[in-house]
């Protein structure tokens, strides 16, 4: 079995080439696992929908819809159904270092905006087409658009105080899950990391994350074993166990929860 690198609630984003401000993707992923970055991020629904979570509120979100995850948000996905397609733009703090836009945040969700609508086309079609001046075209559109957004629907200033408390707590969870996914994992002993009683931990983290430590991570343990999958030739039940699963049926039964569909068809399709 292949080793995989670990994984925190803190996303490190690379700088893009020339340090270039703005990363742009187009995914078609059912779900992710609940992180957090100093970026901005846009995520720009064209097709399906699903539940978005910030800071454990759940809001439902839709195809012809922006979502908006403000710096330092702990956010996650998951979709509704078999097919979901966004564009995600994360945009790095610097920005805005001429601008005092940058201490600024913004409503969660944004519906039914032509003006949004008409810069994500446009940066799409610069995304796959490029050219001369594509770079700056993209900075100029994302100017547009924050402006739009600034005008329109912006929300209140950045704090920080308990907040750094909150993230750094909840990155020593993430680190701790990534090093043990593959051994029995308690809630006692995630509280006791974080010095709260377990009940206080579990009220906290489902608060902060919309999720329980448990479907935490079980949830990073399916992602694990996604790619062992995908990567290596060990069965099914040594998948499950190099996971955290020593119970096949159980892990299963939670493979298609989180993925929507057994494990031998994750492998057979390569979904």
């Amino acid at each position: 079995m292949s080793n995989i690198a670990p994984h925190t609630l803190y996303e490190n984003v690379g700088p893009q080439e020339n340090d270039f401000p703005l990363k742009f993707r187009t995914y078609h992923s059912r779900t992710f696992l609940p992180h957090w970055h100093e970026h901005t991020e846009l995520l720009y629904f064209f097709e399906g929908s699903g539940t978005l979570t910030l800071d454990g509120h759940q809001l439902a979100v839709r195809a012809g819809e922006l979502a908006i995850v403000n710096s330092t948000e702990i956010h996650t996905f998951e979709a509704a159904g078999e097919r979901v397609g966004y564009h995600c733009v994360l945009v790095a703090p610097s920005f805005f270092a001429d601008t005092p836009t940058g201490r600024t945040t913004y409503e969660s969700i944004v519906r039914d905006d032509s003006e949004v609508r008409a810069c994500f086309d446009l940066l799409a079609r610069e995304q796959a087409t490029g050219g001369i001046g594509s770079d700056m075209l993209q900075k100029g559109t994302l100017y547009r658009l924050f402006a739009h957004l600034r005008r329109t629907y912006a929300a209140q200033t950045l704090q920080s105080g308990e907040r750094s408390l909150m993230l750094s707590r909840f990155n020593s969870v993430a680190q701790y899950v990534a090093k043990h996914y593959a051994e029995p994992i308690t809630t006692r002993a995630l509280a006791e990391m974080c010095y709260l009683s377990e009940g206080h931990f579990c009220r906290f983290f489902k608060a902060a994350t919309g999720q329980s430590p448990l479907s935490y991570v079980n949830r990073y343990r399916i992602d694990r074993a996604a790619l062992l999958l995908r990567r290596t030739d060990g069965s099914i039940t040594e998948v499950a166990l190099a996971t955290g699963f020593p119970d096949v049926n159980y892990f299963s039964r939670t493979f298609r929860k989180v993925r929507g569909c057994s494990p031998s068809e994750y492998r057979r399709e390569g979904r």
